[in-house]
């Protein structure tokens, strides 16, 4: 699918050459890209500080905004201090740097993200893969480098394919000292866990080692990165992190729109709950149709046709049918071209109802 020129949006629809489509696309899984107290406070801040702090934060450019923020997103997800990056990707890099003077093994999970790989190699660190969601490929690594000090790298929930790492036993296969599980969030934050807090927090996880990386730019639909974790390890990464240390921060207009993002989710738990009954009727939608089904409570569905000539029939089919279900080619998913599909809490019951009716004819040709 070639990159799409969007004209305006919506959480559910896209205007493209004029036309509105119903969108089942990206990853703003709570729709709060376009919340009013979100756009606020975006407004409020960008009078307050204008567009950039125009220098690093260990320079001129901190504000009481980029602080306070930080501390929110730590209290929201039960993480003792964040630091924030200026973007998801640059996370895992910060995240890396700040774990190479104890760390010189990393060891990722085949399908992971590849900023992951990016931060390891940037960062000095010696990379191999394991198998993708099985913690005895990483257990065995870990046995053969665990005196280099490791550390486990892999995403909660993998962005092509919606599977859920399985985070306790990958914890269990690390060493107990100079090692650390560092889990790229992006697609847990604002999905899993209670209130949306995210992977770790939904697998319970309260353990020194345990590193969290994610985007804001997703689930809670501003723009900027934040790394997570035990106080003294994010002091390491201010102190250590060249790329924090050198780089201007998320402006701090986007911070407060992150603030009033993060303020949504604590008053109103029930815009996750929306987003776990639209997953729930999705998949009864696409169940019903004999695709395959992400892990329960993961809003990304990932499938193919047969023959693969038949997925751009379908996608154009849609497309004239006013439905936007993207055809992307992304590494790690179930084919080198795939529907990538995606619902998130805004919705409606009818929406999806004419996702599965539009998509059925071809599904029935595939299996015809």
């Amino acid at each position: 699918m070639a990159r799409i020129p969007v004209e305006s949006s919506t959480p559910t629809t896209v205007v493209v050459g004029g036309r509105e489509l119903l969108a089942f696309g990206g990853c703003n899984y709570l729709g709060l890209a376009h919340h009013p107290d979100v756009l606020a406070a975006l407004t409020a801040g960008l009078a307050r500080y204008g567009i950039s702090t125009t220098a690093s934060r260990e320079t001129t450019g901190n504000t009481t905004s980029h602080e306070s923020l930080e501390a929110e997103l730590a209290a929201f997800t039960g993480q003792e201090a964040a630091i924030l990056s200026a973007e998801g990707y640059t996370a895992n890099f910060m995240c890396l740097q700040g774990l190479a003077g104890r760390v010189g093994i990393a060891l990722i999970d085949r399908q992971a993200h590849r900023s992951l790989r990016n931060a390891a190699t940037s960062a000095g660190m010696q990379v191999f893969e394991y198998e993708h969601l099985e913690p005895s490929s990483a257990a065995w690594l870990c046995r053969q480098y665990g005196d280099s000090g490791v550390a486990i790298l892999t995403d909660s929930v993998f962005a092509a394919d919606g599977a859920v790492a399985p985070l306790p036993a990958l914890l269990d296969a690390l060493p107990p000292h100079r090692s650390a599980l560092v889990v790229d969030d992006c697609h847990g934050f604002s999905v899993l866990g209670p209130g949306g807090r995210g992977g770790p927090s939904h697998f319970g996880l309260d353990d020194p080692r345990v590193c969290v990386t994610t985007t804001l730019a997703k689930g809670l639909g501003c723009y900027g990165g934040v790394v997570m974790g035990r106080r003294a390890f994010i002091d390491g990464v201010r102190e250590h992190a060249s790329v924090y240390r050198g780089s201007t921060p998320v402006p701090p207009a986007m911070a407060e729109a992150c603030r009033a993002a993060v303020a949504i989710l604590r008053r109103e738990p029930e815009r996750v709950e929306a987003l776990r009954r639209n997953i729930a009727a999705m998949r009864r939608a696409l169940g019903g149709l004999g695709l395959p089904l992400p892990p329960e409570g993961i809003p990304i569905f990932t499938f193919t046709l047969d023959p693969p000539g038949r997925m751009q029939a379908a996608h154009d089919t849609l497309l004239e049918a006013g439905i936007l279900a993207p055809l992307i080619e992304y590494p790690g998913g179930p084919s080198p071209r795939y529907f990538r599909v995606v619902v998130n809490a805004m919705h409606s019951a009818a929406d999806i109802e004419r996702l599965a009716a539009e998509l059925a004819p071809a599904v029935a040709a595939q299996t015809g």
